[in-house]
């Protein structure tokens, strides 16, 4: 894994040594951030199920103000630290060891970008609080964005009277859904990220 774009671009990243992960491709990662484009620039995002932060620091490097970090273990979530030095970004994040959706109380303010990456075998039960905590809370800015990546298998769609889909991109063993609060999707006029 590496940091394909923006101020960190080349950096390796690393994870902890013995924990499985389940990385976002480069060419998937690529793409993503195409469609997101200057969205990302001065956002504060929150990286749900961050792994070793690939998708977080992809967004510091190529502009974000800052980032949350939520990941449940201790090794990875020190991976992420690592990463984050070893890319020289480490003073735009803060990350968190904590379990989901319960620890999601943590995070604090409006995120202009939410990144939601789930094991491909999660509860659906814990995914769809996780989503309607989001919605409940107001972590999302009223034109911001949710980005989830899943399975094309094992997939919860979030309620469609809450969120509205603005776009979805499948990459063979993993889809990225893209959404924005149903209110501001419906005074839009669109669906246009």
């Amino acid at each position: 894994m590496r940091v394909i774009a923006g101020s960190a671009g080349g950096t390796r990243l690393y994870g902890a040594k013995g924990n499985k992960i389940r990385p976002v491709l480069d060419r998937v990662k690529e793409s993503l951030f195409a469609v997101l484009g200057d969205s990302v620039v001065d956002a504060r995002v929150l990286d749900l199920f961050a792994g070793v932060g690939n998708l977080g620091i992809e967004a510091l490097s190529r502009g974000a103000a800052q980032v949350d970090f939520f990941e449940q273990h201790r090794a990875t979530a020190d991976a992420i630290k690592d990463n984050l030095g070893r890319a020289h970004l480490a003073d735009k994040a803060r990350t968190y060891v904590v379990k989901l959706p319960r620890g999601l109380t943590l995070a604090d303010g409006l995120y202009g970008l939410i990144f939601v990456d789930p094991p491909f075998r999660i509860d659906k039960r814990l995914l769809e609080g996780l989503f309607r905590l989001i919605r409940e809370r107001g972590l999302l800015e009223e034109d911001g964005l949710l980005v989830y990546r899943h399975s094309p298998h094992l997939y919860l769609e979030p309620s469609t009277t809450e969120w509205s889909l603005r776009e979805r991109r499948d990459y063979g063993d993993s889809i990225i859904s893209i959404y924005g609060l149903k209110e501001q999707a419906d005074d839009a006029g669109g669906t246009d990220v």
